[in-house]
């Protein structure tokens, strides 16, 4: 037989709240993060309003040499994996059981308006000696392994929004093979600088309407939605053997039962709005777990507040579970958070976690 997975730690960065228990808290509270950007001057922008992290200090996990390397993205990374391994005493199992996935979309995000301006003025002499390598995902999940002493498998995403879901995907057949007793999954995105949040913006799928009510901006499934808040922040969980886990009395969070992935085969922004794959793809999920759909009690949704997006979601969820979608608590946290990219599938998981527990 397979063995069992659940999730034994978790660590939050979040525009509303830094650690677990802070997000937590303000998710239950209906606390917003989103508000007007703070880090550079976007008033020429149509958008101008994010969900930065505030409070966030890199010295509290990082040592002063490594903050100097590390790019804010990978600073998240290792911060919420620490956070993440300290809550599952993961020390206690060998390092080389241990496997690291990561996932991000934008490695390095400030490299147009840092790292190239140097470039420019004083040619490859002016220029970073770690910029190459810090450049692409597999630094964040190097860096993260490093940290933590971990010398089991390790494997960088880059797959969209879907990024982490995608590694905890990963994850499980690592312990179910028997290759891992344990692994760090995180995703970390830090979007909000000037070139990357002007490109965004280009999309014209931020919203615009809300700039003087920015904590009202977000508005997952509403009619009146008029596009996403693009948001910066990372989490963390950490998958174990369930024998592992009961052998060394931690608590167990939840039990990871089944996952499945799907694709359209369509243009990146030409998706299908009837929900069909992405139906599909859910009862494929519930297909795996051997559970039935009627045993659901929460979902957790994607909830981007783009129009066509929203919709496709609904439809699917429709689909997927027939009468039964119309009684299922069904909620979306990017109301408080914005849309943290590949963050996104860690903070989920970390609220439902904390929904479970609490």
């Amino acid at each position: 037989m397979k063995r069992r997975v659940v999730i034994t730690g978790l660590g939050a960065i979040a525009p509303n709240g830094i650690g677990k228990e802070e997000f937590w808290k303000a998710l239950v509270a209906g606390r917003s993060g989103i508000d007007r950007i703070s880090s550079f001057d976007a008033s020429d922008l149509p958008c101008q309003i994010a969900g930065e992290v505030k409070g966030f200090d890199p010295a509290d996990y990082l040592s002063r040499k490594l903050i100097e390397r590390l790019p804010k993205v990978a600073q998240f990374a290792v911060a919420v994996s620490k956070m993440a391994a300290d809550d599952a005493q993961l020390e206690k199992i060998p390092s080389q059981k241990i496997g690291v996935a990561f996932g991000t979309n934008v490695p390095k995000e400030d490299i147009f308006d840092r790292d190239h301006p140097l470039f420019l003025k004083d040619g490859w002499k002016g220029m970073n000696r770690y910029l190459g390598e810090s450049h692409t995902p597999h630094f964040s999940t190097i860096h993260i392994a490093s940290e933590l002493g971990a010398k089991g498998p390790i494997a960088s995403f880059t797959s969209g929004c879907i990024a982490v879901s995608n590694a905890i995907g990963w994850g499980c057949d690592q312990i179910q093979s028997g290759v891992a007793d344990a692994v760090v999954i995180a995703g970390s995105e830090s979007l909000l600088h000037p070139f990357t949040f002007a490109m965004v913006s280009a999309s014209r799928l931020l919203s615009t309407s809300s700039n003087d009510q920015p904590q009202k901006a977000s508005k997952p499934f509403d009619k009146r939605r008029d596009g996403y808040v693009l948001s910066e922040g990372a989490g963390a969980i950490i998958l174990e053997a369930r024998n592992s886990a009961i052998d060394r009395g931690t608590d167990v969070y939840a039990e990871l039962l089944g996952c499945a992935v799907g694709c359209e085969a369509a243009d990146i922004r030409n998706f299908d709005v009837t929900g069909e794959t992405a139906a599909e793809t859910i009862l494929a999920a519930i297909n795996r777990a051997s559970i039935h759909p009627s045993e659901l009690d929460y979902i957790c949704a994607m909830g981007l507040s783009t129009g066509y997006h929203d919709l496709a979601e609904t439809n699917a969820i429709k689909l997927a579970f027939g009468e039964r979608a119309y009684h299922i608590p069904i909620s979306s946290i990017k109301s408080m958070i914005g849309h943290p990219d590949a963050a996104t599938p860690a903070l989920q998981t970390i609220a439902s976690c904390l929904a479970l527990r609490d």
